[in-house]
């Protein structure tokens, strides 16, 4: 917190409400960007058992709140995709792809966070350089924003 407001200032921050996952109102926040999926600490009220932010709306500025079973995700779409190399085979292999049949799936190894140690995944290339993961086992707090390293 005290890092984004040093470099951004109060001004850039989007004040919202903070709710759980079955619409309870629970408080207000201070900036939408002050959170991320996965997060436990500074959420408002007493529970019973640990809370999780389980996701942001950033057009409404929520942050929604959950148990730690909302956390678990088995598939997400990632864009800007940036095509290297993919299972081993050149890039000329997965341009034709996306030129030929956008819905040409692969298997591999996917990496969601930077120490995160990689999942089996059937990686989907889509149109406008998106392509859809959908991971073999369920993994927890998989955060928009973040890269996801195939």
């Amino acid at each position: 917190k005290a890092f984004l407001r040093s470099h951004l200032g109060d001004n850039e921050f989007h004040r919202g409400e903070i709710y759980d996952v079955d619409g309870n109102f629970l408080g207000q926040h201070d900036g939408i960007e002050l959170f991320t999926i996965g997060q436990r600490k500074g959420l408002p009220g007493g529970s019973p058992r640990p809370r999780y932010v389980a996701d942001l709306d950033p057009e409404t500025n929520r942050v929604i709140v959950g148990d730690a079973e909302h956390l678990v995700c088995d598939e997400f779409v990632i864009d800007r995709v940036n095509w290297h190399v993919v299972a081993g085979i050149g890039l000329s292999a997965v341009a034709s792809a996306k030129a030929d049949d956008p819905g040409r799936s692969f298997e591999a190894t996917v990496k969601i966070r930077y120490n995160h140690p990689g999942t089996v995944a059937t990686v989907t290339p889509l149109e406008q350089d998106r392509a859809r993961v959908r991971l073999h086992e369920p993994q927890r707090a998989v955060t928009p924003g973040q890269a996801a390293v195939i």
